[in-house]
């Protein structure tokens, strides 16, 4: 579980990027959370896995206060979570294979074969024939479902995603979104930052609305 309690984050001594919210999120959650430019929904996912910290409250995750961890346990809970950006954060100088497998090679894993993770991942996408390209050579579309496979080739219980859909056309949008559904059937918790109104109003699980840092509906 994920668990918001009175957190509030603040820029400089009165900018608010959050006020106050109070959030719960359980297993197999697929929540939307939504608002427009600088409500703070990039600002909440990046509390989330210990990229900021809060500067009043706590956010717990599997029951650890992230703004407590230590480097190394902040690490280790990472991995447990998959991170999707809307501007993809692929290397451009290595091969798709390269991308997807890169997290199982950073964690020094010596029981696991990296490239055998990727290729079994990337079949599931239908992007193991594009292994030998460079991120530059694919569609958008095709670059988000490559960063998508990275976030998932550890078998994370949460998959974060910040606007995902945000450089991408509707056809594509639609796409990756369907991707987070089944990801969420399968059990995991999916939570994603939105302004995509499409995407909204296709969403049949729990929707929250940030305005101004403020947690409204």
């Amino acid at each position: 579980m994920i668990q918001f309690d009175s957190v509030s984050k603040v820029y400089g001594t009165r900018l608010f990027a959050l006020n106050s919210v109070n959030l719960k999120v359980s297993r197999s959650d697929f929540l939307l959370v939504t608002g427009g430019s600088g409500a703070g929904k990039s600002t909440l996912l990046r509390l989330i896995y210990g990229d900021i910290k809060p500067t009043h409250g706590s956010i717990l995750v599997s029951g650890q206060a992230v703004e407590e961890l230590s480097a190394r346990k902040l690490a280790y809970l990472r991995r447990q979570l998959g991170i999707v950006f809307q501007d993809f954060k692929l290397l451009w100088n290595r091969t798709v294979l390269d991308n997807v497998a890169l997290p199982i090679v950073i964690w020094d894993n010596k029981e696991a074969d990296p490239n055998y993770m990727a290729e079994k991942i990337m079949k599931e996408f239908d992007l193991w024939k594009y292994k030998d390209l460079y991120p530059y050579q694919l569609s958008g579309g095709e670059q988000q479902k490559v960063s998508i496979c990275r976030a998932l080739i550890g078998d994370p219980w949460v998959l974060i995603a910040d606007e995902p859909t945000g450089n991408l056309d509707p056809l594509a949008s639609t796409e990756i979104f369907d991707i987070f559904k089944n990801a969420s059937k399968r059990g995991r918790t999916v939570i994603v930052a939105t302004h995509n109104e499409r995407s909204i109003s296709m969403h049949s699980g729990r929707v929250v609305r940030l305005e101004k840092g403020k947690l409204i509906d």
